[in-house]
């Protein structure tokens, strides 16, 4: 249990707090700094107390199963929480996907273990009356921005030391904020270093081992999907007030799905690397990519997957069930994760519930066919909404769009030789990497090689081998690839919008121009060109983060150039040949509708 509160702080985790080397050097002596830094400590500290752990556990047994299907919580294979916990310092590293991801990750492990964890949570939902009753179930408060405020960063610093200390698990979102895109953010890495920092302060013969646990976590349906969508095509966020609070009774007629919590195997941080730095990035970037590769495929992500692949029209559900299953084939040869409700006896009854939920939600409308097969299509409205889904798994599925890609230029004999092969993989990676964190060169071309094989049914050990393959083994090729072909086509269409505007802009603004003149010139490209149904086929090709990776990529090939925050084409030539690329590659895919 908590250890009793006096004046809204524990004196024992006041007094351990305070004796935090580093804070106690910054305040000793100066009485003003000493007063701000115990008015900084009340600002973050929780107030948990197991009483309203247990109350909000009630309230929330009865909540959950109005809004959800269940809560599908999975420990790593053999990993005993409580134990853990017990024995060392256990720090959990979920995603952000929603609001409620801190209310289902802590209900399911004081349920399951009666752990209270101690969660970071930001300072904006400290709002009445939901701050009191997280801060009771062990919340702590931490600012958005901090970057100037060195007491502030210590008091924190300190808080954290305390925690680990005491034993207490600690919880934070590593990506900083919910996703918006549905994709993982970078990590942020001030977290990770002031605990790194924090327990190498903790006299080593109290200290339990630290391990930092990735937590991979994926809605059926969102809660906010309709203000995250509407953030995506640049509306401002809606700070959290408490009004806001009286529109949760209306989630009560809705419903979405189930919760998949994975945790990770732990991850022993290497305290021994003496690049402070270096170790803290290595570290969190660990965490990240098991996240990434323990995010589960889910019913909604897969028919999302499904149903924007085609840019418009109506699929008949057993096209739908067709596509999804070959998608599915995939995941179970390859390993990619998937939740127990796509087990083989299970998956069509889950599509077809998810196919209900989502046209309920709105997102789908049916249309009968006349002959007793239904036919689904995605509302045009709500494809970004789609979209979101599609990006939490669509990571999975990168090397066989790359390897899609390469069967249409093979196909089409736009490669000869090796060298042109080995151009287009790697230009085709780095045009993904400001969209997702990828596997090495190495790990890219070795799962390549691995896919291929499977396909012709043949080993093929080297990029040769490729060009070696016969009519009949494209054909094998093509049969199983298809449907990845198309799956990244809205990135490249925004790639394509990106600098197409960057070319519009070099020519109109001769001293270069800025990123909002940028951003709203994009939004003006894509709508012309999205009405010219030319190269642009899907409406989900434009979101503000795409524009923004977009620019960043067109950098990254040295094509622009930013300085003073004011953008330049640098190569308006090869930049012409990128554009002309992208027509070339979306007309390819349009043509031959694969």
């Amino acid at each position: 249990m908590f250890p009793s509160f006096f004046n809204d702080l524990a004196e024992k985790r006041k007094s351990t707090v305070f004796s935090y080397p580093k804070l106690h050097e910054r305040i000793k002596g100066k009485k003003n700094e000493s007063d701000r830094a115990f008015k900084l400590l009340q600002e973050i500290s929780d107030q948990a107390s197991v009483n309203a752990l247990r109350n909000f556990e009630r309230f929330l047994d009865v909540a959950l199963l109005k809004l959800y299907d269940g809560i599908n919580f999975v420990p790593a294979a053999g990993m005993d929480f409580k134990k853990l916990i017990k024995e060392n310092c256990v720090v959990l590293v979920p995603n952000h996907q929603s609001h409620a991801d801190y209310i289902a990750l802590n209900y399911s492990i004081f349920r399951r273990y009666n752990e209270p964890v101690c969660i970071a949570g930001g300072i904006n939902l400290n709002i009445f009356p939901i701050g009191g009753l997280f801060r009771r179930c062990g919340c702590f408060f931490i600012r958005r921005t901090f970057a100037n405020d060195i007491l502030y960063k210590l008091v924190l610093e300190s808080y954290l030391f305390a925690l680990l200390k005491e034993g207490h698990p600690i919880e934070f979102f590593f990506e900083g904020g919910r996703s918006r895109t549905g994709k993982l953010l970078p990590p942020r890495f001030g977290l990770y270093q002031m605990l790194l920092d924090a327990y190498e302060c903790i006299p080593e013969q109290e200290r339990k081992p630290l391990l930092f646990i990735p937590v991979s976590i994926i809605h059926e349906y969102l809660p906010e999907q309709k203000s995250l969508a509407r953030e995506l095509e640049g509306g401002k966020k809606v700070a959290e007030n408490s009004t806001q609070l009286l529109k949760l009774f209306n989630l009560f007629s809705k419903h979405f799905g189930s919760i998949h919590i994975h945790l990770g195997n732990p991850i022993l941080p290497d305290l021994h690397r003496e690049n402070i730095k270096e170790r803290t990035q290595q570290l969190a970037f660990e965490c990240f990519r098991t996240v990434g590769a323990n995010m589960p495929a889910t019913p909604t992500s897969i028919i999302s997957m499904v149903v924007l692949d085609s840019s418009s029209g109506a699929l008949s559900l057993d096209e739908i069930l067709v596509k999804a299953n070959s998608l599915l084939a995939f995941c179970r040869k390859f390993k990619v994760p998937m939740t127990p409700s796509l087990d083989e006896d299970k998956m069509e009854a889950s599509l077809k519930r998810c196919l209900d939920m989502l046209r309920g939600n709105g997102k789908l409308q049916e249309m009968s066919s006349g002959r007793g097969t239904p036919f689904y299509s995605v509302r045009p409205e709500h494809r970004r909404q789609l979209l979101y889904f599609k990006n939490t798994i669509l990571h999975h599925f990168l090397v066989p769009w790359v390897i899609g890609r390469a069967w249409l230029a093979l196909f089409r004999g736009e490669i000869n030789q090796v060298s042109d092969l080995k151009k287009l993989f790697l230009e085709q990676r780095a045009q993904l990497k400001y969209e997702f964190y990828l596997p090495s060169v190495k790990e890219f071309f070795f799962k390549a090689l691995n896919i291929i094989s499977y396909c012709v049914g043949r080993r093929i050990d080297n990029l040769d081998d490729c060009l070696t393959l016969s009519h009949h083994e494209l054909y094998l090729l093509a049969q199983k690839m298809a449907f990845f072909t198309r799956c990244c086509s809205s990135i490249t269409e925004g790639h394509y919008i990106s600098a197409t505007t960057a070319k519009i802009l070099s020519l109109e603004f001769k001293d270069g121009f800025k990123m909002d003149v940028y951003l709203k010139r994009t939004r003006e490209v894509f709508e012309t060109e999205q009405t010219l149904s030319r190269i642009i086929k899907f409406p989900e090709s434009y979101n503000i983060p795409a524009m923004r990776n977009a620019l960043m990529f067109l950098e990254n090939q040295k094509l622009v150039e930013v300085k003073d925050g004011t953008y330049h084409v640098l190569d308006r030539g090869n930049l012409d040949l990128h554009i002309k690329s992208y027509e070339q590659n979306l007309t390819n895919q349009n043509f031959y509708n694969v």
